[in-house]
């Protein structure tokens, strides 16, 4: 093979690869329902609304999508990780926001059907988090939920039960007895663990002021 065919072929290739990369990053119509819009008289701007909302709402979703894509590609090529944050840092990105779009395109990598699709690109950076507590379960509820209102509301009863659990949790494991008659405990104890429990104490009070 001549060096003008090697040349040629390679050309194909890098084109090839060039143009299923950037197949892969067009524009997805993520979101495909919305709540009804009334806020006009009109019908007409009503139903212009409507399709605006879409068109950023699917902006947003890609965006999102495709942002986690680029962290996921970079935090997997770049070995050190004080390098990848100082990457971060000169993009303007914080490592918790990268994380949170990374973990939204690996989700939405996971979806095998449009519904789960949607589900992903509409959900907040917190319910994200909240799926990932629990992930193969929860990736079970989201590729068989039939609209987005279901998944959501499976995602909030899960939601309150694990916080009765870690309060019950609390209530089993803490003995607030022990706080009983505190001042008079606090002067039998020596100089340095006064001051400890007088920091404490402050913290605690600060927290439950908060």
């Amino acid at each position: 093979m001549g060096a003008i065919d090697r040349l040629r072929r390679a050309t194909e290739g890098a084109n090839k690869e060039i143009s299923e990369k950037e197949n892969k990053i067009k524009t997805l119509e993520i979101i495909k329902n919305i709540a009804k819009i009334d806020f006009s008289k009109s019908e007409e701007e009503n139903e212009f609304l409507e399709v605006k909302t879409k068109e950023i709402l699917n902006l947003q979703a890609n965006a999102s999508i495709q942002l986690g894509r680029i962290f996921k590609e970079v935090s997997e090529k770049i070995q050190e990780d004080m390098t990848y944050c100082q990457w971060l840092d000169l993009i303007g990105f914080n490592r918790m926001t990268a994380l949170r779009h990374k973990r939204r395109f690996e989700l939405f990598e996971n979806t095998n059907n449009d519904i789960a699709k949607e589900i992903v690109g509409s959900l907040t950076f917190r319910e994200i988090e909240q799926i990932y507590k629990n992930l193969q379960e929860n990736l079970i509820y989201l590729n068989t939920s039939n609209s987005i209102i279901e998944f959501k509301s499976i995602l909030k009863e899960k939601n309150l039960i694990e916080k009765k659990e870690v309060k019950k949790e609390i209530e089993t494991n803490i003995n607030f007895e022990i706080f009983n008659d505190i001042k008079e405990k606090i002067l039998n104890v020596d100089k340095k663990k006064k001051e400890e429990i007088e920091k404490l104490l402050l913290k605690i009070e600060k927290l439950l002021k908060s």
